[in-house]
């Protein structure tokens, strides 16, 4: 049978839920199992729990012995904009200056983590990303235990960014992207990034689309550019826009469901946005 054919699993962990989808290709992909397990009274942001819990599941029909799409929360991850430095000719020098950058931002917390750093035109500045080798290690484990291939491993803001990316502005606009717990955002410009944020956030709604204003008003001084597009959660959409009286407050473009799901990690992401 051709790859292009065979089923697809996508799994999302964070340290407030797990989601699993299984779609069946072909020339019309279909949803063929759907899972979703919370975790209560999360204290910290420990990755142990969740990779368990994904292993287990994998053991289980009919997740087994997939071919797996994995992203991983964005309170694991960190990020930081690499700026272009000509001298740097070889990718392993442009990881390392990436590496630089982020412990310079981080300390000593993420000496230990893998950096994978953007595909970028020359002079153009890349994103570095850096996630714990041993939350990946781990990951990778428990798949390989249940005979799954890991397809792709990603953070949720770049996986987010990627199935978005047809829906945003060629420049001059922010992405966000929140779960529970966390809210991370980039600038989109002609080549890509060139700014990234991610923070932590609470419960208090009103401050956080305050927080998300702010990103639209640091893009651009011209009034139609800068607006903010933005992938939460649907529950905390409600209360936002409950809250400001209008589905699309102070330039906040809330992105919305095309109703056709192609590929497994937009139903993945539309899957977790419910459970959320």
């Amino acid at each position: 049978m051709s790859p292009l054919w065979r089923d697809e699993v996508g799994a999302y962990l964070s340290p407030h839920h797990l989601c699993l989808v299984r779609m069946q290709r072909g020339v019309q992909p279909r949803l063929a199992a759907e899972h979703e397990r919370r975790f209560e009274n999360v204290k910290d942001e420990s990755w142990s729990g969740p990779v368990e819990a994904l292993g287990a599941l994998l053991a289980q029909e009919p997740w087994r012995a997939s071919r797996i799409h994995i992203v991983l929360a964005d309170h694991w991850a960190r990020y930081a904009i690499v700026p272009w430095v000509a001298a740097l000719s070889s990718s392993e020098e442009r990881i390392a200056h990436g590496r630089q950058l982020l412990g310079s931002m981080y300390g000593e917390a993420v000496s230990g983590w893998e950096v994978r750093i953007s595909e970028a035109p020359p002079r153009a500045p890349r994103v570095a990303c850096a996630i714990s080798g041993e939350l990946i290690a781990a990951v990778r484990s428990v798949c390989l235990a249940q005979g799954c291939r890991v397809l792709s491993l990603q953070s949720q803001l770049v996986a987010s960014y990627a199935a978005w990316r047809h829906a945003l502005p060629l420049a001059n606009a922010w992405f966000v992207s929140i779960e529970q717990g966390s809210m991370a955002a980039a600038r989109v410009a002609r080549h890509g990034w060139d700014r990234v944020h991610a923070v932590r956030i609470g419960t208090d709604w009103t401050r956080e689309l305050k927080r998300l204003q702010t990103f639209g008003r640091l893009a651009s001084q011209v009034p139609e550019e800068g607006k903010v597009y933005v992938e939460a959660p649907q529950a905390w959409r409600e209360i936002a826009a409950a809250a400001s009286g209008n589905t699309e407050p102070g330039g906040l473009q809330w992105l919305e469901d095309a109703g056709t799901e192609l590929t497994t990690l937009q139903r993945l992401a539309r899957t977790r946005r419910m459970a959320a």
